[in-house]
């Protein structure tokens, strides 16, 4: 049985009810096309909560990969701006289910990733899925409160 893992190290570190939330985001949404404006940010997130397989590692700031995760769109202001755009001038066809659970894991990635450029990117993103469902954003001390294993009451 392997140790390796596709999770980065520093997801190990997060509770279980994070690291929960931040794989059930990295699948994508059902029945919709391949070409959909969404794939741009949800190739980002894939790479940004999973080690990349076909390398055994992370991958690195603006290094492109594949069309199941890279972060060359992701690093680069104006093709991530543009891919944001993209994502939410065609949302609506985007299942509802789905917006949530990915907005839940753009919060974590925002307020736990180690990198500041991942943050800020992530934070920035939660925030205007926040702002489309006409929501409050949660801090992080009141998402890690939310998500934060029941204290462990029941293991």
């Amino acid at each position: 049985m392997s140790e390796r893992s596709v999770q980065p190290e520093w997801c190990r570190k997060l509770n279980m009810q994070q690291q929960s939330v931040l794989f059930l985001a990295g699948r994508g949404p059902d029945n919709v096309p391949k070409k959909h404006p969404c794939k741009a940010v949800h190739i980002a997130y894939r790479a940004c909560v999973f080690q990349a397989a076909m390398y055994g590692r992370l991958l690195e700031w603006g290094e492109k990969a594949d069309s199941f995760m890279s972060l060359d769109v992701f690093a680069d202001d104006e093709k991530w701006g543009q891919a944001v755009k993209d994502f939410f001038d065609y949302h609506d066809a985007l299942p509802k289910h789905y917006l949530s659970h990915l907005m839940h894991g753009a919060q974590i990635l925002g307020y736990k990733h180690p990198d500041q450029r991942f943050r800020d990117r992530w934070l920035g993103f939660y925030r205007k899925l926040v702002e489309m469902f006409h929501l409050y954003p949660e801090s992080e001390e009141q998402m890690d409160k939310r998500l934060g294993d029941w204290d462990r009451k029941h293991w």
